[in-house]
């Protein structure tokens, strides 16, 4: 089993691919371990870089199968995505490397998508409810969708986080709103202040929103 390492070799050997898969039904799945995530060798054959995307965010740590190291891990930011994107894209356009590429051209697409910065639709539909306040300058809002969709929107200082989830499932942790959901909380928000009468405390939060977009 590979344990992680602190090592920042980068990887060297090509990219594979896979999907860490969640309890099958009948219980409900803990859709907290689901995610998409990728593997490359380093520059010995002990050592490599792993990247995955889950809860909204990537993550990267170094992985070593010889001695048990610290672990550590670290959130990607959107350029380093970026590169990482770019070298699968990569691999993919070349010969075959007789992985399977399924996984890999998954991961290529969330990349992308991760990075566009044009409004999504994840709060198109959301209906905004009770904005508490945790401490000073925090606001904390519960947003529901249609079809029991649930979660929660966090503004606080110069960032937004949120977390959504089906509501049979527990409550995750809180990510940073990548660029395209920040914009469109911030048209939802705008919409649903100019139309329709909710907690007034979410004006703190759209404009906590409006100063974070770049």
């Amino acid at each position: 089993m590979a344990t992680p390492s602190s090592g920042d070799a980068g990887p060297t050997g090509p990219w594979q691919g896979g999907f860490p898969a969640p309890t099958p039904p009948p219980a409900l799945p803990d859709l907290d371990t689901g995610s998409i995530t990728i593997v490359s060798q380093g520059s010995t054959s002990d050592s490599g870089t792993l990247v995955r995307y889950a809860g909204g965010i990537f993550t990267s740590q170094a992985w070593s199968t010889g001695p048990a190291v610290p672990l550590l891990i670290e959130i990607l930011q959107p350029d380093a995505v970026k590169k990482i994107r770019h070298e699968v894209t990569e691999q993919l356009r070349g010969p075959g490397t007789g992985l399977d590429d399924i996984p890999l051209h998954a991961f290529a697409e969330a990349a992308r998508l991760y990075l566009e910065t044009d409004a999504s639709g994840r709060f198109t539909a959301a209906a905004f409810g009770l904005v508490t306040q945790p401490s000073p300058g925090e606001f904390l809002g519960t947003v529901t969708w249609p079809a029991g969709v649930v979660g929660m929107v966090l503004a606080s200082g110069q960032e937004v986080s949120a977390q959504t989830h089906l509501a049979p499932e527990p409550a995750g942790n809180l990510t940073p709103l990548r660029e395209a959901d920040l914009r469109s909380l911030v048209q939802a928000l705008e919409g649903a202040l100019g139309s329709t009468t909710i907690d007034p405390r979410w004006r703190q939060v759209l404009s906590i929103a409006q100063q974070t977009l770049p």
